[in-house]
């Protein structure tokens, strides 16, 4: 759950600078910061469609050898998904352990009418398929998409409901960076 929050509210920091709605756009504005960045640790790669949206991303870790080498190891893939439009509707992230692509959860993102949600729900390996989303945060938007509030919900346990964790007003002008896509 820790995971859930600390990336959703880089998801609204990211929402709340300048795309109000994620599409691909957005996604590329954060692979361009992120693989640009000088943080040495870690080097981003991105695969496109033929549409030419950013479709999958990898996050290598650059492990230090002698002499001032290093090898990249892989630690994080993330799978992309569009609506038509470009709006983002998926992300899927992977991690990598025992030289093998591990599935490991997916945020899904709905808008709907004046709220846009962003869901997160964990792989279920013995099941084979996504858990019920164990969080959720809703954006009310305004007409013209920037956000007027949030609300962060969690599930404590398997079918219960989603329950209201905190709600807050969101005031313009909020300067913030756009790093959720990075988050480990």
């Amino acid at each position: 759950m820790k995971k859930f929050m600390i990336s959703s509210m880089m998801c609204l920091m990211a929402l709340t600078s300048n795309a109000q709605v994620m599409t691909s756009a957005t996604v590329d504005k954060i692979f361009d910061t992120v693989s640009q960045a000088n943080d040495a640790e870690f080097v981003y790669n991105a695969d496109r469609d033929a549409d030419g949206k950013i479709a999958t991303m990898v996050v290598y870790q650059e492990q230090p050898q002698r002499k001032g080498n290093f090898t990249l190891k892989p630690i994080y893939r993330y799978q992309y998904n569009y609506a038509a439009d470009g709006k983002l509707t998926s992300r899927t992230k992977f991690v990598w352990n025992k030289n093998q692509w591990l599935c490991a959860g997916r945020h899904n993102y709905l808008l709907d009418g004046g709220l846009y949600i962003a869901t997160y729900s964990r792989w279920n390996k013995k099941k084979a398929q996504f858990d019920e989303p164990v969080g959720q945060i809703t954006y009310t938007l305004l007409p013209d998409e920037s956000i007027a509030s949030v609300a962060c919900y969690s599930r404590e346990r398997g079918h219960a409901d989603l329950q209201l964790e905190w709600q807050a007003p969101v005031e313009k002008g909020t300067l913030y960076t756009d790093h959720y896509l990075t988050l480990k």
